[in-house]
């Protein structure tokens, strides 16, 4: 008998010989059961096949129960959906993949919640997660033009720009009008040509920009100037100074001290804005280059007005707003 075939019967008669053991089973059962080990042996004419290498069947077979929705339960679904979009817009993505998660199990059926937490899981940089729960919304809803766009940016976060690129062409089929998607199309054309050209290939892993070619950008240097008259930034530095003086750094707990996480917190706050969108640089250089082009000049402008406060960067536009 093929090595293949001889696992599948041992699995098959091992399973049987545990439900034996089953202190439910009744002896009518028991006989039944004991019936079909012999039947078995006798077809494939093998015998004491426990000894052989086995596979666990139930662990191979993924059932999940069907789960009735009702109005009901399609109201609370809401309630835990809209809970996960308010925390996506304090930034809590952990808290909303979790009230997504419930949504999801009360009614499985809307494609909304899984592209939600897809969002949700792009922030926590779960990209991988991000694919499957895109997918499952392209699934139920195949004309969603959103689940698409997301998964371009789950793609696109792991340097495969192939893909990106079919997931951002079918966002714009269903979604021909979203300046987005044309972006991020643009984006990950530039990048499969620049792989092309320098023979690289996609190595499924998020990767950093070169960073030292960021530093020395003017372009680059300008924005951070802006961003250090940004009063909440400023607010910021000034907390953490006074943490740092008030003696925040001596910490005998093995914690980290307030100022540093703080730092780190800023810090990942701004990878995740890198990490969403994938035409960061570009449009800061987009940017820089309008504000020259308008003939803006350093110290000639001030950021009083909300318009120009540095509020509503140009790049947000290419964001995924992260719920619906």
């Amino acid at each position: 008998m093929e090595p293949a075939k001889q696992i599948l019967v041992s699995s098959v008669i091992g399973f049987l010989h545990d439900e034996l053991n089953s202190p439910n089973l009744s002896e009518e059962r028991k006989e039944s059961i004991e019936v079909a080990i012999q039947c078995l042996e006798t077809a494939f004419e093998v015998e004491n096949l426990t000894h052989k290498e086995k596979v666990d069947l139930l662990s191979l077979i993924n059932y999940k129960p069907k789960v009735e929705v009702t109005e009901e339960t399609k109201i609370q679904a809401e309630v835990h959906k809209n809970k996960g979009n308010d925390f996506m817009k304090n930034s809590d993505y952990d808290q909303a993949a979790v009230e997504y998660t419930k949504a999801i199990e009360l009614n499985p059926n809307n494609a909304v919640y899984y592209c939600n937490r897809a969002a949700a899981y792009t922030r926590l940089l779960k990209d991988n997660d991000a694919i499957v729960d895109c997918n499952q919304a392209i699934k139920l809803d195949p004309t969603y033009g959103k689940a698409y766009g997301r998964l371009g940016i789950a793609y696109s976060n792991l340097n495969k720009y192939d893909l990106a690129l079919k997931a951002y062409q079918t966002a714009l089929k269903y979604d021909p009008n979203n300046g987005m998607y044309e972006t991020n199309l643009k984006v990950a054309e530039e990048r499969l040509r620049a792989n092309a050209e320098s023979g690289g290939a996609p190595s499924g892993n998020r990767q950093m920009p070169d960073i030292s070619q960021f530093l020395n950008n003017p372009n680059v240097i300008n924005v951070a100037n802006q961003i250090l008259h940004d009063p909440n930034f400023f607010n910021l530095m000034s907390g953490m100074v006074n943490m740092s003086g008030a003696g925040g750094d001596a910490n005998t707990s093995g914690e980290q001290p307030s100022a540093v996480q703080a730092i780190l917190q800023a810090g990942e706050a701004l990878h995740r804005v890198i990490s969403e969108d994938p035409n960061f640089y570009n449009n800061i250089a987009s940017n820089i280059n309008v504000r020259r082009a308008q003939g803006t000049q350093e110290n000639t402008n001030t950021t009083d007005s909300p318009s120009e406060s540095g509020d509503h960067p140009p790049e947000k536009e290419h964001k995924d707003q992260g719920s619906a």
